[in-house]
Protein backbone atom coordinates (compact mmCIF):
# COMPACT_ATOMS: atom_id res chain seq x y z
CA UNK A 1 0.00 0.00 0.00
CA UNK A 2 1.27 3.78 -0.48
CA UNK A 3 0.87 5.86 1.90
CA UNK A 4 -1.07 9.46 1.89
CA UNK A 5 0.97 12.26 -0.33
CA UNK A 6 0.39 15.54 1.17
CA UNK A 7 0.06 17.46 -2.28
CA UNK A 8 -2.70 15.01 -3.19
CA UNK A 9 -5.84 17.18 -3.08
CA UNK A 10 -8.34 14.51 -2.55
CA UNK A 11 -9.38 14.17 0.83
CA UNK A 12 -7.44 11.33 3.18
CA UNK A 13 -10.30 9.20 3.27
CA UNK A 14 -10.37 8.95 -0.58
CA UNK A 15 -7.20 8.19 -0.61
CA UNK A 16 -6.64 5.67 1.60
CA UNK A 17 -9.47 4.18 -0.03
CA UNK A 18 -7.81 4.14 -3.88
CA UNK A 19 -4.53 2.49 -1.99
CA UNK A 20 -5.89 0.10 -0.63
CA UNK A 21 -8.07 -1.01 -3.91
CA UNK A 22 -4.78 -0.50 -5.60
CA UNK A 23 -3.26 -3.12 -3.40
CA UNK A 24 -6.21 -5.43 -4.00
CA UNK A 25 -5.86 -5.12 -7.88
CA UNK A 26 -2.01 -5.74 -7.94
CA UNK A 27 -2.78 -8.71 -5.88
CA UNK A 28 -0.60 -7.33 -2.77
CA UNK A 29 -3.57 -8.25 -1.24
CA UNK A 30 -4.85 -11.39 -1.65
CA UNK A 31 -8.41 -12.71 -2.36
CA UNK A 32 -9.75 -13.70 1.31
CA UNK A 33 -6.60 -12.04 3.05
CA UNK A 34 -6.80 -10.19 6.32
CA UNK A 35 -6.27 -5.78 6.15
CA UNK A 36 -4.50 -4.57 8.84
CA UNK A 37 -6.42 -3.49 11.80
CA UNK A 38 -7.73 -0.27 12.26
CA UNK A 39 -5.16 1.12 14.47
CA UNK A 40 -2.62 -0.14 12.14
CA UNK A 41 -3.92 1.18 9.25
CA UNK A 42 -4.47 4.80 11.08
CA UNK A 43 -0.85 4.32 12.28
CA UNK A 44 0.46 3.42 8.79
CA UNK A 45 -1.46 6.76 6.85
CA UNK A 46 -1.29 8.95 9.91
CA UNK A 47 -4.82 9.22 10.65
CA UNK A 48 -8.08 8.87 13.04
CA UNK A 49 -9.63 5.37 13.27
CA UNK A 50 -12.74 7.47 11.76
CA UNK A 51 -10.78 8.23 8.77
CA UNK A 52 -10.17 4.45 7.91
CA UNK A 53 -13.60 3.43 8.72
CA UNK A 54 -14.60 6.03 6.47
CA UNK A 55 -12.51 4.46 3.60
CA UNK A 56 -13.19 1.16 4.69
CA UNK A 57 -16.89 1.55 3.91
CA UNK A 58 -16.47 3.15 0.70
CA UNK A 59 -14.22 -0.30 -0.31
CA UNK A 60 -17.11 -2.40 1.60
CA UNK A 61 -19.75 -0.82 -0.62
CA UNK A 62 -17.68 -1.16 -3.78
CA UNK A 63 -17.45 -5.14 -2.75
CA UNK A 64 -13.62 -5.12 -2.59
CA UNK A 65 -13.91 -5.82 1.36
CA UNK A 66 -16.13 -7.50 3.57
CA UNK A 67 -16.51 -7.07 7.59
CA UNK A 68 -16.16 -9.92 9.52
CA UNK A 69 -18.17 -9.28 13.08
CA UNK A 70 -15.31 -9.45 15.83
CA UNK A 71 -13.25 -10.28 12.96
CA UNK A 72 -11.57 -7.90 11.15
CA UNK A 73 -12.32 -6.58 7.71
CA UNK A 74 -11.42 -9.05 4.65
CA UNK A 75 -10.42 -9.01 0.85
CA UNK A 76 -13.91 -10.05 -0.78
CA UNK A 77 -12.96 -13.13 -2.80
CA UNK A 78 -14.94 -12.50 -5.51
CA UNK A 79 -15.70 -8.36 -6.07
CA UNK A 80 -19.22 -7.41 -6.95
CA UNK A 81 -19.43 -3.85 -7.98
CA UNK A 82 -22.60 -1.62 -6.88
CA UNK A 83 -26.58 -2.48 -8.31
CA UNK A 84 -27.58 1.01 -10.13
CA UNK A 85 -30.79 1.64 -9.43
CA UNK A 86 -34.05 0.65 -10.75
CA UNK A 87 -34.35 -3.44 -12.97
CA UNK A 88 -31.39 -4.68 -14.16
CA UNK A 89 -30.98 -7.64 -16.63
CA UNK A 90 -29.11 -10.47 -15.11
CA UNK A 91 -26.97 -10.83 -17.57
CA UNK A 92 -25.82 -7.06 -18.01
CA UNK A 93 -22.21 -8.10 -16.50
CA UNK A 94 -21.76 -9.94 -18.72
CA UNK A 95 -22.99 -8.04 -21.84
CA UNK A 96 -20.70 -5.31 -20.63
CA UNK A 97 -17.80 -7.81 -20.61
CA UNK A 98 -18.15 -8.98 -24.09
CA UNK A 99 -18.09 -5.17 -25.17
CA UNK A 100 -14.98 -4.77 -22.94
CA UNK A 101 -13.15 -7.43 -24.86
CA UNK A 102 -14.35 -5.73 -27.84
CA UNK A 103 -11.65 -2.69 -26.97
CA UNK A 104 -9.52 -5.53 -27.89
CA UNK A 105 -9.60 -4.85 -31.42
CA UNK A 106 -8.49 -1.32 -30.51
CA UNK A 107 -5.44 -2.44 -28.85
CA UNK A 108 -2.25 -2.95 -30.85
CA UNK A 109 0.29 -5.14 -30.09
CA UNK A 110 2.48 -2.65 -28.48
CA UNK A 111 6.05 -4.35 -29.39
CA UNK A 112 5.25 -4.37 -33.35
CA UNK A 113 5.34 -0.07 -32.81
CA UNK A 114 9.07 -0.61 -31.95
CA UNK A 115 9.68 -1.79 -35.70
CA UNK A 116 7.86 1.42 -36.98
CA UNK A 117 5.16 -0.33 -37.83
CA UNK A 118 2.61 2.17 -38.03
CA UNK A 119 -0.71 -0.09 -38.19
CA UNK A 120 0.37 -3.20 -36.28
CA UNK A 121 -1.72 -6.42 -35.72
CA UNK A 122 -4.66 -5.80 -32.69
CA UNK A 123 -4.61 -7.96 -29.44
CA UNK A 124 -7.87 -9.51 -30.54
CA UNK A 125 -6.01 -10.05 -34.01
CA UNK A 126 -3.23 -11.65 -32.28
CA UNK A 127 -5.60 -13.94 -30.28
CA UNK A 128 -7.46 -15.09 -32.93
CA UNK A 129 -4.70 -16.78 -34.29
CA UNK A 130 -3.10 -17.84 -31.05
CA UNK A 131 -6.61 -19.71 -30.66
CA UNK A 132 -6.34 -21.71 -33.46
CA UNK A 133 -2.47 -22.69 -32.71
CA UNK A 134 -3.89 -23.63 -29.85
CA UNK A 135 -5.87 -26.17 -30.90
CA UNK A 136 -3.23 -27.28 -33.74
CA UNK A 137 -1.18 -28.03 -31.19
CA UNK A 138 -3.31 -29.64 -28.60
CA UNK A 139 -4.15 -32.17 -31.18
CA UNK A 140 -0.23 -32.89 -31.65
CA UNK A 141 0.17 -32.68 -27.54
CA UNK A 142 -2.89 -34.95 -26.70
CA UNK A 143 -4.15 -31.95 -24.97
CA UNK A 144 -8.09 -30.64 -24.18
CA UNK A 145 -8.04 -28.47 -28.15
CA UNK A 146 -11.14 -26.99 -26.26
CA UNK A 147 -10.01 -26.09 -23.27
CA UNK A 148 -6.78 -24.87 -25.07
CA UNK A 149 -8.36 -22.60 -26.91
CA UNK A 150 -10.46 -20.99 -24.31
CA UNK A 151 -6.94 -20.38 -22.91
CA UNK A 152 -6.00 -19.00 -25.66
CA UNK A 153 -8.73 -16.76 -26.45
CA UNK A 154 -8.47 -15.63 -22.53
CA UNK A 155 -4.91 -15.10 -22.19
CA UNK A 156 -4.91 -11.66 -23.06
CA UNK A 157 -8.02 -10.36 -22.16
CA UNK A 158 -6.75 -8.29 -19.21
CA UNK A 159 -5.17 -5.64 -21.40
CA UNK A 160 -8.29 -4.15 -22.19
CA UNK A 161 -7.46 -2.66 -18.57
CA UNK A 162 -3.72 -2.55 -18.36
CA UNK A 163 -2.77 -2.36 -21.92
CA UNK A 164 -0.04 -4.77 -23.75
CA UNK A 165 3.18 -3.31 -22.19
CA UNK A 166 5.88 -3.81 -24.60
CA UNK A 167 9.02 -5.93 -23.32
CA UNK A 168 11.31 -2.92 -22.68
CA UNK A 169 8.21 -1.25 -20.45
CA UNK A 170 8.03 -4.73 -18.32
CA UNK A 171 11.38 -3.54 -16.43
CA UNK A 172 10.01 -0.50 -15.36
CA UNK A 173 5.95 -1.18 -14.90
CA UNK A 174 4.16 -2.99 -12.58
CA UNK A 175 0.55 -3.79 -13.00
CA UNK A 176 -2.55 -5.76 -11.73
CA UNK A 177 -2.09 -9.77 -11.64
CA UNK A 178 -4.20 -11.02 -14.97
CA UNK A 179 -6.02 -12.87 -12.20
CA UNK A 180 -7.04 -9.62 -10.43
CA UNK A 181 -8.08 -7.87 -13.65
CA UNK A 182 -10.17 -10.48 -14.50
CA UNK A 183 -12.35 -10.50 -11.10
CA UNK A 184 -13.13 -7.36 -11.42
CA UNK A 185 -13.91 -7.43 -15.02
CA UNK A 186 -16.10 -10.52 -14.43
CA UNK A 187 -18.00 -8.87 -10.77
CA UNK A 188 -21.20 -7.90 -12.38
CA UNK A 189 -21.70 -11.89 -13.61
CA UNK A 190 -23.43 -14.50 -12.21
CA UNK A 191 -21.06 -16.02 -9.65
CA UNK A 192 -20.97 -19.30 -11.86
CA UNK A 193 -20.37 -17.70 -14.92
CA UNK A 194 -17.39 -15.18 -13.73
CA UNK A 195 -15.91 -18.39 -11.56
CA UNK A 196 -15.70 -20.16 -15.09
CA UNK A 197 -13.59 -17.22 -16.93
CA UNK A 198 -11.29 -16.71 -13.24
CA UNK A 199 -11.02 -20.39 -13.57
CA UNK A 200 -9.57 -19.70 -17.71
CA UNK A 201 -7.32 -16.92 -16.62
CA UNK A 202 -5.62 -18.68 -13.08
CA UNK A 203 -5.02 -22.03 -15.26
CA UNK A 204 -3.02 -19.94 -18.11
CA UNK A 205 -0.82 -17.88 -15.66
CA UNK A 206 -0.24 -21.46 -13.47
CA UNK A 207 1.20 -23.23 -16.67
CA UNK A 208 0.68 -26.63 -14.51
CA UNK A 209 -1.63 -28.12 -16.71
CA UNK A 210 -0.49 -29.76 -20.39
CA UNK A 211 -3.43 -27.83 -22.16
CA UNK A 212 -2.05 -24.30 -20.54
CA UNK A 213 1.69 -25.32 -21.14
CA UNK A 214 0.61 -25.43 -25.15
CA UNK A 215 -1.49 -22.33 -24.75
CA UNK A 216 1.66 -21.02 -23.71
CA UNK A 217 3.46 -22.11 -26.61
CA UNK A 218 0.56 -20.93 -29.18
CA UNK A 219 1.13 -17.41 -27.69
CA UNK A 220 4.65 -17.59 -28.57
CA UNK A 221 4.07 -19.42 -31.96
CA UNK A 222 1.57 -17.06 -33.32
CA UNK A 223 4.16 -14.01 -32.52
CA UNK A 224 6.40 -16.33 -34.69
CA UNK A 225 4.20 -16.36 -37.80
CA UNK A 226 3.49 -12.09 -37.31
CA UNK A 227 7.09 -11.91 -37.28
CA UNK A 228 8.19 -14.35 -39.93
CA UNK A 229 4.87 -11.96 -41.88
CA UNK A 230 6.52 -8.30 -41.08
CA UNK A 231 9.60 -9.82 -42.34
CA UNK A 232 8.43 -9.92 -45.65
CA UNK A 233 7.56 -6.56 -45.73
CA UNK A 234 11.31 -5.12 -44.74
CA UNK A 235 11.15 -5.28 -40.77
CA UNK A 236 14.04 -6.83 -38.97
CA UNK A 237 12.31 -8.80 -36.61
CA UNK A 238 15.01 -11.42 -35.47
CA UNK A 239 14.73 -10.52 -32.12
CA UNK A 240 11.24 -11.44 -31.94
CA UNK A 241 11.60 -14.87 -33.97
CA UNK A 242 14.46 -15.44 -31.52
CA UNK A 243 12.57 -15.11 -28.09
CA UNK A 244 9.66 -16.80 -29.48
CA UNK A 245 11.74 -19.88 -30.01
CA UNK A 246 13.09 -20.13 -26.95
CA UNK A 247 10.32 -19.76 -24.67
CA UNK A 248 8.74 -22.57 -26.22
CA UNK A 249 7.83 -25.32 -23.70
CA UNK A 250 6.61 -28.62 -26.28
CA UNK A 251 8.28 -30.38 -28.69
CA UNK A 252 5.76 -29.72 -30.70
CA UNK A 253 5.99 -26.20 -30.38
CA UNK A 254 9.17 -26.47 -31.07
CA UNK A 255 8.92 -28.66 -34.22
CA UNK A 256 6.02 -26.61 -35.87
CA UNK A 257 8.80 -23.30 -34.69
CA UNK A 258 11.01 -25.14 -36.98
CA UNK A 259 8.34 -25.55 -39.89
CA UNK A 260 7.36 -21.83 -39.80
CA UNK A 261 10.98 -21.06 -40.17
CA UNK A 262 11.42 -22.80 -43.52
CA UNK A 263 7.97 -21.75 -44.95
CA UNK A 264 7.36 -18.70 -46.98
CA UNK A 265 4.51 -16.87 -45.71
CA UNK A 266 3.78 -16.35 -48.99
CA UNK A 267 3.58 -19.79 -49.80
CA UNK A 268 -0.28 -20.92 -49.00
CA UNK A 269 -1.66 -18.85 -52.11
CA UNK A 270 1.18 -18.61 -54.63
CA UNK A 271 0.12 -22.03 -56.05
CA UNK A 272 -3.46 -20.88 -55.94
CA UNK A 273 -2.18 -17.51 -57.90
CA UNK A 274 -0.03 -19.44 -60.57
CA UNK A 275 -2.99 -21.48 -61.81
CA UNK A 276 -5.55 -18.53 -61.01
CA UNK A 277 -6.90 -18.20 -64.67
CA UNK A 278 -7.18 -22.03 -65.01
CA UNK A 279 -9.55 -22.18 -61.59
CA UNK A 280 -11.86 -19.28 -63.54
CA UNK A 281 -11.78 -21.02 -66.38
CA UNK A 282 -13.16 -23.89 -65.30
CA UNK A 283 -15.12 -22.73 -62.70
CA UNK A 284 -17.22 -21.03 -65.84
CA UNK A 285 -17.27 -24.08 -67.67
CA UNK A 286 -19.23 -25.91 -64.90
CA UNK A 287 -21.43 -22.51 -64.49
CA UNK A 288 -21.75 -22.69 -68.31
CA UNK A 289 -22.41 -26.88 -68.03
CA UNK A 290 -25.41 -26.35 -65.35
CA UNK A 291 -27.26 -23.63 -67.64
Amino acid sequence: MQPINPEDPRSPYIQIAASIRAAILSGELEPEAQLPTGDELAKFFGVTRATIGSAVRILREEGFVRSQAGGGVYVSGQASLPIPPGETHPLTGMAAFLFETGHLKNIPRSGWLLLGIAQPETVAEHSFRVGLVGIALAGLEGADPGRTAALCLMHDVHETRIGDVPSVGRAYVTTAVPEAVTAHQTSGMPDEIAKVFQEITAEYEATETLESRVAHDADKIETLLQAAEYETRGYATKPWRDTSIESLWTDSGKQLAQAIIATDPRSWWTAFASSYHELRAGTRARQGGRN
